[in-house]
């Protein structure tokens, strides 16, 4: 593939802002929320509406609580932001775009990213369903600047197509063949860049699989082609790269331009979902803050007329872990059976205890003189094992009032 093709700028408007305020150094880089939705599973509809409604839960109130205690100035989705956005009609994909909207509401700039999911993949993609994602969420290829850094946002879904019409692609194409932006620059793509298949992801990783290997099926492809990533390293020559779409968590290093064996970390993001077959979602938060040393190796640079690239050993990431969700479910699960476990055999104990007593067990008036003359029409009454496990199903409904309440609260409290 070449990108010397010149197809002109961008039309106006459909391009992010190419500058930031140089406030907005801190920035929450969201992996796949791919909403649950009814793409997902093949689940009746009553399941399926459960599975979404805690799926939505579990990622707004952590969306809250990372904004609150890690205070991003800016946030990034890296691709697929619900499980069928592809597939939805027109009037589905509004409800859909709308419920993120809700779940992902905030004052601070957001800058979204085309995933597999979101518009298909290289020549699976369709050009309405590319317009409304564009309609809704901006460009699939843009830069912009943060910090001293030079932000990189390229749609590689659409740069695997082999489909030379497709707009997303001529759009990928114009980014990289017009002038970049100026380095140090951190290249963003949804499918990770190529890497052998014994490259392993880190410590970090999660799955039984240690590195991410090549594959492909509908409407997906685990990594950018090889020579397809080569291109793109050697043509955006950046400090970092950053990548979704695999869930999990993975830091290799890239070297390209052999001539002079140039090194790029990247790390993918971990999915932001508990609905996406990791036990512990995550998210990164990118720390592109000026140094006291990075100023001061800037000004030593300047000062012996060095022409080096300021900042760009100076960024940091913070991985943060979100909790496991299911594994809490189960905890629920545990302490309901061992609290109704508990009063069953309260119960029991106190039938067997009254059993031995006199009269337990059996006709209540035998044996036993009457003081008084029998009613002429005698109520039945029930049996003790009957009576026993109604004063259970009481007491568990005693016991399961206040925990119900208690969690209901907390859901639209918390």
């Amino acid at each position: 593939m070449s990108f010397g093709k010149q197809l002109g700028d961008v039309p106006p408007g459909q391009v992010p802002p190419t500058t930031l305020p140089s406030a907005l150094d801190r920035m929450l880089l969201i992996g796949d929320p791919q909403l649950t939705d009814a793409y997902s599973y093949d689940r009746p509809g009553i399941v399926l509406r459960i599975s979404e409604f805690y799926s939505d839960l579990y990622m707004h109130r952590n969306y809250r609580h990372l904004n609150r205690q890690l205070n991003p100035q800016a946030q990034l989705f890296m691709g697929d932001l619900m499980d069928g956005g592809r597939e939805w009609n027109d009037v589905g994909y509004q409800k859909q775009v709308t419920r993120f909207r809700r779940l992902f509401h905030s004052t601070k700039p957001q800058f979204f990213m085309a995933g597999n999911h979101d518009i298909g993949f290289g020549n699976g993609i369709k050009k309405n369903i590319l317009e409304r994602f564009e309609n809704e969420f901006g460009p699939t290829s843009y830069t912009f600047n943060i910090s001293e850094y030079s932000i990189v946002v390229l749609d590689t879904v659409s740069l695997s197509a082999t489909n030379d019409d497709l707009p997303s692609k001529q759009s990928a194409l114009d980014l990289l063949d017009r002038h970049l932006p100026p380095h140090p620059r951190i290249l963003f793509t949804h499918v990770p860049l190529y890497r052998p298949p014994t490259a392993s992801c880190g410590p970090d990783r999660q799955q039984y699989k240690k590195g991410i290997r090549q594959g492909r099926g509908y409407q997906y492809q685990n990594l950018v082609g090889e020579r397809l990533s080569q291109q793109i390293l050697e043509r955006v020559n950046p400090v970092a790269v950053f990548s979704g779409d695999d869930h999990d968590y993975c830091v290799v290093n890239h070297r390209y331009n052999s001539q002079q064996f140039t090194e790029t970390l990247e790390m993918t993001i971990p999915t932001f979902s508990m609905a996406q077959g990791l036990k512990y979602p995550g998210v990164v938060l990118l720390d592109l803050t000026p140094t006291k040393h990075q100023k001061a190796d800037s000004t030593q640079q300047q000062e012996e007329g060095g022409g080096g690239e300021p900042g760009q050993d100076y960024f940091a990431t913070k991985l943060c872990w979100l909790p496991d969700q299911i594994a809490i479910f189960i905890g629920y699960a545990c302490l309901l059976v061992v609290s109704v476990s508990g009063l069953a055999l309260m119960h029991l104990s106190r039938w067997l205890r009254l059993r031995k007593q006199r009269g337990f067990g059996k006709s209540y008036d035998e044996d036993a003189t009457p003081t008084l003359p029998a009613p002429s029409v005698m109520a039945p009454r029930p049996s003790p094992i009957r009576r026993t496990l109604s004063m259970l199903a009481k007491d568990i409904s005693d016991v399961a009032s206040v925990g119900v309440l208690t969690y209901l609260a907390c859901i639209m409290l918390l």
